[in-house]
């Protein structure tokens, strides 16, 4: 019998094709394997120490906003500036006691009464090396007329983005109006979630960190090994943009995909 997958040493979740499958996909040049995978050797600079490791693992791994989110709730909180909302209301005050003080651009009376809470997993958010101001920029890029966006500080017991739909101030019914943002921020949040890319490489799921015995060759033309390095695998690939990412050695990664290598 032949095993279609070989549980890959060292790391607790990742498969490889193995055997037969693996032959099929080789001879018949699939544009689509099971499992495309990347090993990524590392500059000199990064490939000696796992921290370093861990920034490239960072620059790599596909993020979206939906894996560092910890919750998302819905409010009617029909008061911007002083909202329902008892474990934001601190930083909520100061932002528009800032705001007035120094002239805001969006008056208040043009925020809808809905808002959307998303709330960060502080450990998430320190692995992928994120700031809360980078994932509140991350969301007003992606709706930049339609959301206004504040968020918590850094070091905050709660870390939340609170996000509310933007009015043009045009003269509607009010219910009909609220019933409408209602919808749409359901729509914006499920949107937020899946589409926002923070950081990484689209096509990179996963990526893991191994310590590999270093070689090199010798004088006479012969590996001998060299110490060690940190080394990552992962799931999913996209070869072209890795090569880009400062740290990675272009010279050493490899695809498991001929027609991806074929295609770069």
């Amino acid at each position: 019998m032949t095993l279609n997958t070989f549980h890959y040493a060292g790391v607790s979740s990742k498969n490889v094709t193995l055997g037969v499958p693996r032959l099929k996909e080789l001879i018949n040049v699939a544009k689509n394997i099971k499992t495309p995978s990347l090993t990524v050797y590392l500059t000199d600079e990064y490939n000696h120490n796992m921290e370093q490791a861990k920034i490239i693992q960072t620059a790599l791994e596909h993020t979206t906003l939906k894996k560092i989110t910890e919750a998302t709730e819905i409010y009617y909180d029909p008061d911007p500036t002083a909202t329902i909302i008892e474990e934001d209301r601190e930083f909520v005050e100061a932002y528009w006691e800032m705001e007035l003080q120094m002239g805001t651009d969006v008056s208040p009376d043009l925020l809808s009464p809905w808002v959307l809470r998303v709330k960060i997993d502080e450990q998430k958010k320190m692995d992928k090396q994120l700031s809360m101001e980078q994932i509140a920029g991350k969301i007003i890029d992606e709706f930049p007329s339609d959301l206004w966006c504040i968020h918590s500080d850094d070091n905050a017991e709660n870390l939340t983005v609170l996000a509310r739909i933007k009015n043009d101030g045009g003269k509607e019914d009010p219910e009909s109006q609220t019933i409408e943002e209602d919808v749409f921020l359901k729509t914006v949040e499920n949107m937020m979630l899946n589409s926002i890319t923070l950081c990484g490489i689209e096509g990179i799921q996963r990526v893991f960190i191994l310590d590999k015995k270093k070689s090199i060759i010798n004088e006479k033309g012969e590996y001998e090994n060299s110490g060690h390095e940190w080394v990552l695998e992962t799931d999913g690939n996209n070869l072209k943009s890795v090569f880009s990412v400062d740290g990675v050695d272009f010279t050493r990664v490899y695809s498991n995909s001929p027609v991806e290598i074929m295609e770069v």
